[in-house]
C-alpha cells in the first residue's frame, strides 16, 4: 500500500507499473472535471487495462467495512473531496474469506480485521496492490457526510 499526495510526488510512482504514467497524466488533465457530478461513472482510458470510476460515496463505521482484495487489478483511489479512512491488512495473513473469490468482479471479501488504518484527505491518493487487503469507505473520526473519489483500476501485467 502507498499513501501520498498528488502533485510532484505522484511522478515518483510512475516506474511501478507501465500504465501509471498514463494514469497520472489522465488524472492531472481531468482532476477539475472529476469534482463535478456530471463526470460520475466509468471512464475507459485504455480498454480493460486502465479505467476509472468517479463518484460520491457514503461512509461507514469501521465495523461495517469489510476487507477486500483483487487479483487482476491494482486500485489507485484518489480523494477529490472529503476524507476517507481505509483499513489495511496483509492479504497473505487473511485467513477468513467471506466466500469464494468472485472472478467476474475480481474481488474477495474477508472476515479478518484490518491491522492498520490510513486516512486520505482531498488531494491525496492510496494505491492497493493485489497483496493488500483493504477496507474502503470508513468514516474518519469527526467527519460527517460522504466523500468524492476516483478509483482507477490498473490491470496487473499477465493477469
Amino acid at each position: 500500500m502507498i499513501h501520498d499526495s498528488l502533485g510532484s510526488s505522484a511522478a515518483k510512482y510512475e516506474a511501478l507499473h507501465p500504465l501509471f504514467p498514463q494514469l497520472f497524466e489522465y488524472l492531472d488533465s481531468h482532476l477539475d472535471e472529476m469534482a463535478d457530478s456530471a463526470f460520475d461513472g466509468k471512464h475507459v482510458i485504455q480498454g480493460d487495462d486502465l479505467f476509472v470510476m468517479v463518484g460520491t460515496h457514503a461512509l461507514k463505521r469501521p465495523e461495517e467495512a469489510a476487507l477486500e482484495a483483487h487479483d487482476r487489478y491494482i486500485d489507485v483511489q484518489v480523494m477529490i473531496a472529503g476524507a476517507e479512512s481505509f483499513g489495511w491488512a496483509q492479504r497473505a495473513a487473511c485467513t477468513e474469506p467471506r466466500g469464494e473469490f468472485d472472478g467476474d468482479n475480481d474481488i474477495v471479501f474477508y472476515k479478518d480485521m484490518p491491522t492498520s488504518t490510513v486516512t486520505a484527505l482531498a488531494g491525496e491518493f492510496v494505491i492497493f496492490f493485489p497483496e493488500d487487503a483493504h477496507a474502503p469507505l470508513i468514516r474518519p473520526e469527526g467527519v460527517s457526510g460522504g466523500c468524492r473519489k476516483a478509483i482507477f483500476k490498473v490491470k496487473v501485467a499477465g493477469k
